[in-house]
């Protein structure tokens, strides 16, 4: 039987999808040719799909998927914002060789008989696995280490698309793992809507840090390369996490004169900027085991807790320009004594105004912790992981703020 190939079209600034239209072949049967649909049709139609479905029509053929990935794919078909969906949590257990990637509901006003269940979404090789970079609108960068080299990885847990970045080699240093350090942190330009990596590496000398060299990679230009940036003010990253707030990367770092500060990078324009810290501040952020940034109402926040004192400190940054911090400084309740909590570690702020806290270690049940600073009430919240009944003990990371979309990398 002979048959014709399909009449469809993808314009470099427009979009033709096309509707079947019987015509005669030369053996006498029909076939299948098609018209074109308006594409006001075609909006009308994938607007009303889920963000489920529209990751299922990306495997309906190689010209369904060109189409949702092009880059202006959200302007031409706009499903639900990111922004409108509910945020998650999000926990990542690193068992055996592989990393379990399960969410559940975010609870508001929990108590103490509150319950959740994690739903396992993704599971992945954990070879090399270092360490998390963060993550931003649905997507997790995470951080590789393979023989002398360090790579990050982009993953979005929901419709299990994974990017490997290129991998680089530190220049002047045989093995970034005995004489080097590379860092890397991720970041979104919310007016050009860009994900970008930022990488830094630096090198070791004894006991010195020297700074090295700061690179940028921006998704979804075509061009997947690293491209150096120029700091007018040499650092090199701590150990403390870095956080991503309204277009802005915060991390803490050191210069090689001893201090120490809060580095701001914008990811739209790709500048430096710097935060001063007081020497005490600096002290809980150069041990980052019980301190962590947050996003504090959408401002950059520290916060750390004394486990030994049942003390909880934040800081606040009022204004940038001026390096003006405001301290808190909170009595933990009494209950929190009788708690377990030498291996419990700080993930940030939820939108209701609570600290979340969570274990670094567990099994198929565990408790997370929900601290309300201005009522100083804890409330335990048990997690249910039924993917993890096989598993006697391991390690977990906990992500707040989780917001669950097919963003393409």
């Amino acid at each position: 039987m002979m048959t014709s190939k399909l009449d469809q079209q993808v314009t470099k600034n427009n979009l033709t999808v096309s509707r079947p239209n019987k015509r005669s072949s030369s053996c006498g049967r029909e076939v299948e040719r098609f018209d074109p649909i308006p594409v006001d049709l075609v909006i009308n139609i994938l607007s009303r799909l889920s963000q489920k479905f529209i990751v299922r029509c990306r495997c309906v053929s190689k010209l369904w998927s060109s189409i949702i990935r092009r880059p202006n794919y959200n302007q031409l078909f706009p499903i639900k914002s990111m922004d409108l969906a509910p945020p998650q949590l999000l926990f990542v257990y690193k068992v055996a060789e592989e990393l379990l990637f399960n969410s559940s509901p975010q609870p508001h006003n929990p108590n103490m008989n509150s319950s959740l269940v994690a739903t396992l979404r993704r599971r992945t090789s954990s070879t090399n696995f270092s360490k998390f970079s963060g993550h931003v609108r649905g997507l997790v960068c995470r951080q590789h280490a393979e023989g002398n080299y360090t790579f990050a990885v982009i993953t979005n847990p929901i419709t299990g698309e994974s990017l490997t970045l290129p991998k680089l080699r530190m220049v002047g240093c045989n093995s970034e793992r005995n004489n080097g350090k590379v860092r890397y942190y991720f970041g979104y330009d919310p007016i050009d809507k860009q994900f970008k990596v930022l990488r830094i590496t630096w090198l070791r000398c004894g006991e010195r840090e020297s700074c090295g060299e700061y690179q940028v990679l921006a998704l979804g230009t075509g061009n997947l390369s690293w491209r150096k940036i120029q700091c007018c003010t040499l650092h090199y990253p701590l150990e403390g996490n870095g956080i991503w707030i309204n277009g802005v990367l915060y991390y803490p770092a050191g210069f090689n004169n001893g201090k120490y500060t809060v580095v701001c990078f914008d990811v739209r324009s790709e500048k430096f900027s710097f935060i001063n810290i007081d020497n005490y501040m600096a002290l809980k952020m150069v041990y980052p085991v019980s301190s962590t940034l947050i996003d504090y109402k959408g401002k950059l926040g520290a916060c750390s807790f004394d486990i030994n004192n049942n003390v909880f400190e934040l800081w606040v940054l009022e204004d940038a320009e001026e390096h003006k911090w405001l301290k808190h400084i909170y009595q933990m309740p009494h209950q929190w004594l009788n708690e377990t909590r030498h291996d419990l570690r700080l993930a940030g702020m939820v939108s209701s105004g609570e600290i979340v806290l969570f274990p670094d270690y567990t099994r198929d049940i565990f408790f997370i912790y929900y601290y309300n600073l201005e009522s100083n009430i804890i409330t335990r919240v048990r997690l249910e992981v039924p993917v993890l009944g096989k598993f006697n003990y391991c390690r977990v990371y906990t992500f707040i703020n989780f917001v669950e979309a097919v963003t393409l990398i």
